[in-house]
Formats: structure tokens, C-alpha cells, sequence
């Protein structure tokens, strides 16, 4: 088996696309005529983030040999954790902050220990799965790296049955976060993402013809059912029905459109380029490498501003179409230059933190496999 350990710009510009899908997707308007089209582009980021976690976290695994000469549980679960939490901390502070000048609401309870930010705004339970992601995978990992194929028929079968049996559990039905921050929902489509990496980056092409005819039966159940949902309103009977048909691909149906994100990723690997001197795609992919700490930006800004597409229209200054785009530009001017100025300057954050605690953190980023040396 061959596993691609360069860093690649490619996946750099996928999260960077990903990441400022994922601002329009908070920044636009929940409408019928919009989403069809949002379920088909803008609603995807979420799910192809849980594949990049699978795929970049498979890569580090293999770059440093985590697994050789016996694992060190500890020391992983140290190093992880430290560099979930760096970006985190300030964020959080930041968040009492800006809750106490905004006169809202501050959250302190048992969500807090996992990662619900005391002013949370849309996508904090993506927190909540990080912490998840990183407990389970050395697990996942084993489990694949001795039966793949199983591996991966394992978890769509878990998250399957996760979906069939959470409308019987009081807990996942009294509180919506229990059951939409649950990482067994995104299982399969995390472990596509360890398949991607030694299936198919290596050559751009899926190995074998078997696994092609699976993605392809998979990507037209996911479209069929994606157009019967965004157009026919038709719901899976038996699943649960949290988010309805405001938020399709957030609601019950990861599962069954799975393929449909690892379809966009293939494609936008072979599509996008390995090297660029242009500025536009330059920024992108920074900003692609940066997409933890904006979007962990991103949920402050809609915290305070949950939905500025409705604040702009309703002020009845512009039409729909110019608030949407007044919505956009605002959204992404404050979002990805903050995120991408927090990301350059965490090292300030992180020597303070040191300090405080004592623990240095490992050479490997939890997404993006960066360096995590003290800038000078």
C-alpha cells in the first residue's frame, strides 16, 4: 500500500474552499429556492471536512510511524489534545467577552467540557466531534490498517444503525447537540477518507473496478436521494428529523449521501492545481491551512451576528439579491482574515499557554500537518 506523506497544496485549496463554504453557508438565507442548491455545494463542507480529518490524521499516522515499537497512548493523547486546545482557549475567553458586551446569554455546564463555547454559535458541535475524532481514531486506524475492506463496511453499518436506533434513545431525542455532535453519525464517511488517501491519491484514479462500481452505485443513491429530498421534500421514514428539511445534510442522512463528498473531493484532487504563483489561489490555500482557527472565527462572528442576511434585508435598504451579497462580502471579510491573522499569530497565544502549563506541543497538526515550532 502507498500513502502520499508530502504536503500537498491540493488539500490545502480543498479546505480552503471548504472552510468559505462553510461561511456562506452560515451567512446566506434559508429558503426552498436556495436549497437545493445549497445541499449540493455549500452544505457539503461539513461532511468533506470529516474526510480530511480521516485522511490527514491517516497520513500523520503513517509519516511518524505512531504505531511502531508499541503506541503511546499518553503522549498521543498529550500532543492532540494540546493542539486542539491552543486555538481553542483564547477563542473561549474571547467568547465570555464578547457575550458580556453583547448582553447574551453565557452557557457554563457539562457541554462545556466538550467544547461548547459559553456564546456558541453555528457549527460548535464540530468541536465536539474533533474531541471524538481524536479519542477514536488510533482505533480506526488499527481497524483498517488489518481489514480495510471491513473496516469500512464496519462503520457504514454503525453510522447506518446509529441513524435507525437514535430516534428510540430519550437522550438523543430530549437534546438535538447529543445527537448531532454524536462523531458516530460522520464514522463512515471519516473512515472514506483514510480509503482515499491509499485508493486513490496515489494514481488520481480508484484502484480497482469493484471499488469504482461501489462509488458510483453510492454517488447515484446519494443524488437521487438529495433530489428527492431538495425538491420533493421526501423524508428517509425511521430516521430522526432534528433539522427537518431546513438542513438536510445535517439531519439524518449523512450516511446515504456519503459518497457524494468523496465524489467532489476525487474530483477537485485531480482538478486543482499542485503549485501556483497566483495570489487568489496563494491565499486560498493559507487559508485552506489555517480553516480550523477561521472556523473557529467564524463561530464567534455569527454568535454575534447569527444571520446578517436577515439583518441586512430586514433593515428594507436593499433587495434580496444585493443583501445577499452585502451578506457575503461582510461574512467573508471578517471571517478569513481574522482566522487566517490567528492562525500566523497563535504562536503568541501558545507561549503564553506554555508557560502557564508546562506542555510543548508535537510536529504535526491535527488537520493540516503543519509545523508547530515557535515562530521567531
Amino acid at each position: 500500500m502507498t500513502v502520499t506523506k508530502k504536503h500537498l497544496m491540493e488539500v490545502d485549496l480543498i479546505k480552503g474552499l471548504a472552510i468559505i463554504s462553510v461561511v456562506l453557508v452560515h451567512c446566506l438565507p434559508y429558503n426552498d429556492a436556495f436549497m437545493t442548491l445549497r445541499m449540493f455545494t455549500f452544505s457539503m463542507a461539513l461532511l468533506i471536512f470529516m474526510l480530511l480529518m480521516g485522511r490527514n490524521m491517516y497520513a500523520s499516522f503513517e509519516k511518524h510511524n505512531y504505531m511502531e515499537n508499541g503506541f503511546h497512548a499518553l503522549s498521543y493523547l498529550k500532543n492532540r489534545l494540546v493542539r486542539f486546545l491552543y486555538p481553542f482557549i483564547p477563542v473561549f475567553v474571547i467568547s465570555i467577552i464578547l457575550g458580556l458586551l453583547t448582553n447574551q446569554d453565557l452557557y457554563f455546564g457539562l457541554y462545556t467540557l466538550v467544547g461548547y463555547l459559553p456564546l456558541p454559535g453555528p457549527g460548535n458541535y464540530f468541536v465536539t466531534v474533533l474531541l471524538q475524532f481524536i479519542i477514536i481514531f488510533p482505533l480506526l486506524y488499527l481497524a483498517y490498517k488489518r481489514y480495510p475492506r471491513l473496516t469500512l463496511i464496519a462503520t457504514f453499518v454503525i453510522s447506518l444503525l446509529f441513524e435507525l436506533i437514535s430516534p428510540y434513545i430519550s437522550a438523543l431525542n430530549a437534546d438535538a447537540y447529543i445527537y448531532y455532535a454524536n462523531i458516530l453519525r460522520y464514522l463512515f464517511v471519516i473512515t472514506l477518507g483514510l480509503w482515499v488517501l491509499e485508493a486513490f491519491e496515489p494514481t488520481k484514479r480508484i484502484r480497482s473496478n469493484l471499488e469504482s462500481f461501489i462509488v458510483l452505485i453510492g454517488l447515484v443513491v446519494g443524488v437521487i436521494y438529495m433530489v428527492a429530498f431538495g425538491i420533493f421534500h421526501w423524508e428517509v421514514p425511521f430516521f430522526n428529523t432534528f433539522w427537518g428539511t431546513e438542513y438536510p445534510t445535517l439531519g439524518s442522512y449523512v450516511v446515504i449521501v456519503a459518497f457524494y463528498p468523496l465524489v467532489l473531493y476525487m474530483l477537485a484532487y485531480r482538478i486543482l492545481p499542485s503549485n501556483s504563483e497566483n495570489k487568489i489561489i496563494k491565499f486560498i490555500a493559507y487559508v485552506g491551512k489555517a480553516s480550523y482557527h477561521v472556523f473557529l472565527v467564524q463561530i464567534l462572528f455569527f454568535a454575534v451576528f447569527y444571520n446578517p442576511y436577515a439583518t441586512i434585508s430586514q433593515s428594507g435598504l436593499f433587495d434580496p439579491v444585493t443583501s445577499g451579497i452585502i451578506s457575503i462580502v461582510v461574512s467573508l471579510a471578517v471571517t478569513l482574515p481574522l482566522g487566517a491573522l490567528f492562525y500566523k499569530y497563535e504562536y503568541v497565544f501558545d507561549n503564553i499557554l506554555d508557560r502557564l502549563f508546562r506542555i510543548k506541543k508535537d510536529d504535526s497538526d491535527l488537520t493540516s500537518g503543519r509545523s508547530l515550532k515557535k515562530q521567531n
